[in-house]
């Protein structure tokens, strides 16, 4: 079985397939602990310029994945050399549902509603730059659901690289 692969040295490197952490979120702070793995993540690919939004949208996808949908819950980091990708999972099936939410936020349509406007705030931070998508979770349940975002990597160096 392979170990994850280590977020200390560089992604990907052009024509290699995407790297991928997984890490399941059980106990009773899941959100916090999404935040903590993102941060250390993004802080040891680079990434520092949208962590706060990052942490912010994760947050936010979490609690609607604990209030909307049957565990398991995962945080997904994947990456390559252009674009980290950030992606909460959980049991549910309702993509098209969340991705039509996504898509009226982003085109400036707010919702009125009491439900939606978490992901109202994700589509403010990262319009264009997120989805949602059927998927299986690590541990192969079906159906699943991804709800992602993502970052640009474009000139961005690992902590620590010169």
């Amino acid at each position: 079985m392979n170990a994850p692969p280590s977020l200390l040295g560089p992604s990907a490197t052009p024509g290699e397939p995407e790297q991928t952490l997984v890490r399941c979120l059980l106990g009773p702070r899941p959100e916090h602990r999404a935040r903590q793995e993102l941060s250390d993540a993004l802080r040891r690919l680079g990434q520092t310029d949208e962590v706060f939004e990052a942490e912010l949208a994760v947050n936010e996808l979490v609690t609607n994945a604990r209030e909307h949908a049957q565990a398991p819950y995962e945080l997904r980091i994947s990456w390559t050399e252009t674009e980290v990708k950030i992606a909460i999972v959980d049991g549910g099936n309702d993509h098209d549902t969340v991705l039509k939410l996504l898509s009226q936020a982003s085109n400036s349509q707010p919702t009125h509603e009491e439900s939606g406007r978490g992901l109202q705030m994700v589509a403010g931070l990262f319009g264009g730059r997120c989805g949602a998508e059927p998927t299986t979770t690590s541990t192969g349940i079906t159906p699943a659901k991804q709800v992602w975002i993502a970052l640009s990597r474009l000139n961005r160096r690992p902590a620590g690289g010169e």
